[in-house]
């Protein structure tokens, strides 16, 4: 279990955020007093259903040792507390969201970029956008679904992963009063089946008229055209991906092409033949090696002292 980061030093804002007419970001940020100078922006996962709080223990951690002072937490659209989905968004879409959470914050030094699953595509590609981003890193993530395999592959090609999706949603969507979802209590989970229940508590919360947005949701995140990045990009700066030796979601071998666009590309594999859930069933394991990855800091950037 990944513990709790209890650092008093380490304070939250919040903040509402018009990316477009009619439409707003949820963000959350959080911060300490300035010892490494750094600031970056984390991105979250899950196809529908979640939000920034997905991520915000690990986020924690990097700033209470000093890998960070800032880090900004964003609920992508369609999640939490912010705007539904107009349509089926592409992860070109969610970068420019991304974008416009830096410019509206007036944020103007270079950056991390990180991602959790889905959310990894997305940093990647707000890299290839916004020059503000002078690393990646990509945690359970790979820069594709295409690259996944096995059992999740076969019910994605054969479309029993959406049937299941879509019938989730039908069943618990809107069953309970509305409220904000803490996906927090992941970190405490044991079993696949605690992960479910808060995911589905989740469902339960979300009003029935995200009932659209979700399902624009699900499209995108099984459109394999859709939840990777653009075959055209290429990055120069570092890339460092943490993946589970196992994961079947993402995969964890680099397809081929991309070792090439990504000339600065770094693998850490979470060894013990961890798995896609292992990210918040064995979160210590996945957070120590990004520790190490950072620590060895592939850019200019000086790593942290420990």
């Amino acid at each position: 279990m990944l513990a709790r980061v209890t650092n008093p030093n380490i304070h939250a804002e919040t903040h509402t955020i018009e990316i477009e007419p009619n439409a707003n970001l949820f963000v959350k940020i959080l911060r300490c007093e300035p010892v490494s100078h750094r600031t970056a922006i984390y991105i979250h996962g899950g196809g529908n259903g979640g939000n920034h709080t997905l991520i915000e223990r690990p986020s924690r951690h990097l700033i209470d040792k000093g890998f960070f002072d800032t880090i900004i937490l964003p609920d992508r659209r369609g999640d939490g507390a912010s705007s539904p989905l107009p349509r089926k968004f592409s992860v070109r879409d969610h970068a420019h969201d991304m974008q416009r959470v830096l410019d509206a914050l007036q944020i103007n030094q270079p950056i991390t970029a990180m991602g959790v699953s889905y959310g990894g595509p997305i940093a990647l590609d707000l890299a290839a956008i916004d020059s503000r981003i002078e690393r990646v890193v990509l945690v359970a993530s790979s820069p594709t679904l295409s690259s996944n395999n096995g059992i999740a592959r076969f019910l994605l090609k054969t479309g029993l992963l959406k049937m299941m999706l879509n019938l989730s949603s039908t069943m618990y969507l809107g069953k309970l009063p509305p409220a904000y979802a803490d996906f927090d209590s992941a970190y405490e989970a044991t079993s696949q089946r605690q992960l479910v229940q808060a995911y589905l508590e989740g469902l339960k919360r979300t009003p029935k008229t995200y009932k659209t947005s979700f399902q624009y949701a699900l499209e995108a995140t099984l459109d394999e055209s859709q939840a990777g990045l653009d075959e055209n990009i290429t990055l120069n700066i570092p890339v460092i991906q943490i993946i589970g030796e196992k994961d079947e979601v993402w995969g964890s071998d680099l397809l081929p092409e991309y070792l090439q666009r990504f000339p600065d590309y770094k693998q850490y594999r979470v060894a013990g033949g961890l798995i896609h859930k292992d990210v918040f069933l064995k979160a210590e394991l996945f957070q120590k090696v990004l520790e190490t990855a950072l620590v060895e800091c592939p850019n200019n950037l000086s790593a942290p002292q420990r």
